[in-house]
Formats: structure tokens, sequence, C-alpha cells
């Protein structure tokens, strides 16, 4: 009913060089499904199909996009309202015209 334990026993050489904490673990991936392992590489995208690519642009973009709002909020509480304007004047101007080429890139492609 009850196991017994096997007592475990380590030469002083062992146990000052920490040798008996070492243990191995078998690694295991966590699944809410049963057959489907949720990794690291489920949720970082490698490029390699069409979905990637777009989740990747799209997640550039939105990057890109806080990092120059981060920008123009700092250099306005500096006192740099000119300078901020003319970042968001200059976005302003080239994202819609950044658009207009990839559409244009991605129709020629396809025709």
């Amino acid at each position: 009913m009850f196991k017994k334990t096997k007592t475990e026993t380590y030469s002083i050489r062992e146990f000052m060089a920490g040798e008996h904490r070492i243990e191995t673990f078998p690694r295991k991936n966590f699944a809410f499904i049963p057959g489907v392992d949720i990794t690291l590489k489920t949720f970082i995208p490698t490029g390699t199909s069409p979905a990637d690519t777009l989740v990747l642009l799209v997640c550039g973009a939105g990057a890109f996009f806080i990092g120059v709002t981060l920008l123009e909020k700092m250099l306005i509480r500096n006192g740099n309202t000119i300078l901020a304007e003319s970042i968001a004047s200059t976005i302003n101007f080239l994202v819609p015209v950044g658009i207009y080429i990839y559409i244009f890139y991605k129709i020629c492609k396809t025709f």
C-alpha cells in the first residue's frame, strides 16, 4: 500500500560539487487540445506563408506607428512642437503613398 522510498547516499565530493541536485525532467509541451502542441514556434510566424507575411507586416507597421507616436509626444513635452509637427506631416504624407505603392505592386504582381 505505501511505497517505501529509497534513501540515496552521496559521497562528500558529489555533495560539495552539487552533482546531487541535477535532475533531468522530460520536457512536455502544454496542450489545450490533445495532439496539438503549443510552443514558441506557434506564436512566432516564420514568414513562409502569406498569412505569416501579413502578420509580420501588420505587427511591424504597428510597432513603427507606436514608436513614431511616442517620439512625437516626447518632442511635444520637451517643447519641440515644430519638429513634432514636421514628423506628423511627413508621416501623414508618406503612409498613404506607401499604401498605394504596395497595392499597386500587389495588383501588378497578381496579373
